[in-house]
């Protein structure tokens, strides 16, 4: 109960931060909604995920492992699926100079802005995690 607790949690937290970022996840505004994206996100990652896991081992190995990616995607998508009020929209990138590096205007659209987002609650899911772990057996 606690794990499903702390993913939970951690979901919700990783996606307001996603939002951020990213600014593309469209919700109905109310905390209920991030609650419900998040228990979603949380039965895929401790319930389907392995499952998937071990039915694509074959194209993952194949991959090297670059196919957990898309796997972490197909929560998004279900999440989206399942969730009326909840939907991603394209990534916008405004144009910006950093060090002499010019950024052009970049927009991601459609399969790429899903994978994009999914990588970026990913990552501060498992920073967060690692984080909080760290400080509870300390």
């Amino acid at each position: 109960m606690k794990k499903i607790f702390r993913h939970l949690i951690l979901y919700c937290f990783s996606l307001i931060v996603a939002n951020f970022f990213t600014h593309n996840l469209v919700f109905d505004g109310t905390i209920k909604s991030y609650l419900l994206v998040a228990l979603i996100l949380t039965v895929f990652e401790l319930i389907l995920k392995p499952i998937i896991k071990i039915l694509l081992f074959p194209i993952t190995l194949l991959t090297l492992g670059l196919f957990r990616s898309v796997i972490d995607t197909l929560g998004l998508y279900l999440a989206v699926f399942l969730m009326p009020y909840f939907y991603i929209n394209d990534i916008i990138i405004q144009p910006f100079s950093l060090v002499g590096l010019n950024i052009p205007f970049t927009q991601i659209s459609g399969f790429w802005a899903y994978f994009a987002t999914s990588f970026i609650i990913s990552l501060v899911f498992h920073l967060f995690s690692k984080i909080l772990i760290i400080k509870i057996h300390q």
